[in-house]
């Protein structure tokens, strides 16, 4: 269920109205996480905002721009995606130029399906495209808010039905 945990609350919650449900959602390809400090890249899709996927970072940080490819289960009609940043007291990786694409294949993704520039909230940025059908999303960071090579997300959610 959608924003339905217990625990602490955080800053801002993902809307409900108008989001593609995400409980059959898979996480098939990442070009970057941080395993050292469990920010996995599934944290990103896991429905709680109080956790993060974070780009790698420290001595080798991983250059953008960075990639996350999300099956959905199934096909759907897209018309926006919703970032979330990370909703605890920093803003390493919160994400500035964001792009997403959208396909029924995995592999192969043609023309970006909408671009964006976010701004330094902690509340959720809307980025609406025109509706496409498709089953997987790319999820492309071009830059962070601060200028690092990181990328971040509290939660990403999918406009549509």
């Amino acid at each position: 269920m959608r924003n339905g945990q217990a625990g602490k609350a955080s800053a801002s919650v993902m809307p409900t109205e108008g989001l593609i449900p995400n409980k059959d959602w898979k996480l098939i390809r990442v070009s970057s996480e941080n395993t050292a400090n469990e920010k996995f890249a599934t944290h990103a899709i896991d429905d709680n905002p109080d956790t993060l996927w974070h780009t790698r970072f420290g001595d080798n940080p991983a250059k953008p721009p960075h990639e996350l490819v999300i099956d959905l289960g199934a096909e759907h009609r897209i018309r926006g995606l919703v970032y979330l940043a990370r909703q605890d007291g920093g803003w390493n990786g919160a994400i500035k130029d964001i792009e997403f694409y959208i396909s029924e294949s995995a592999d192969k993704f043609g023309a970006p399906a909408a671009k964006a520039t976010l701004t330094k909230t902690k509340a959720p940025q809307t980025i609406k495209c025109d509706e496409t059908t498709g089953r997987y999303v790319l999820v492309r960071a071009l830059s962070e808010l601060n200028g690092n090579a990181f990328a971040s997300a509290a939660e990403i959610g999918l406009l549509g039905d």
